[in-house]
């Protein structure tokens, strides 16, 4: 799931932020309102789930520049994976506040900037993928030597 031959790593999809991290931003009750289709208790798959997508999304821009999974969390991608992950909740309903989308929209253009070499994630111990690790290999030769026009009467 991830840069330099981590595909085959199982990883856990909250690894980044948890329901009680997206809790101390929004209150229960209203995280209820966004995940449950009735109730006052926050549905915990419906959180689970956009967790899991923050998730996937912050390692896809990850993935570029450092080997995953990371070895512990730093903050800013926990602050990254709630901002994420609250804004996949109201945006199910349709709800999401302007603020939610701005935080998103911010997210996304900060992880863009680390993919891009033009940010870093602070205390992020996973190993950073070598830049040449994504170059292609190309190889030239001269032309044919042999081709059915020169091999005529072999």
């Amino acid at each position: 799931m991830g840069g330099a031959g981590s595909g085959d790593v199982a990883v856990d999809p909250g690894r980044y932020c948890t329901q009680d991290d997206l809790l101390k931003l929004v209150p229960e009750l209203e995280l209820a309102q966004i995940t449950a289709e009735s109730g006052d208790v926050p549905d915990a798959a419906v959180v689970s789930e956009a967790i899991a997508k923050a998730a996937a999304e912050i390692d896809a821009y990850l993935a570029v520049r450092y080997q995953l999974p990371l070895a512990a969390t730093p903050a800013r991608v926990k602050s990254l994976a709630v901002d994420l992950s609250l804004y996949h909740l109201y945006s199910r309903r349709s709800v999401a506040p302007e603020v939610r989308r701005q935080k998103y929209e911010d997210a996304i253009a900060f992880l863009k900037l680390v993919a891009a070499g033009k940010a870093e994630i602070v205390g992020a111990a996973g190993v950073e993928v070598p830049g040449d690790a994504q170059d292609v290999t190309e190889i030239k030769s001269a032309g044919r030597v042999f081709s059915r026009g020169t091999l005529g009467g072999f």
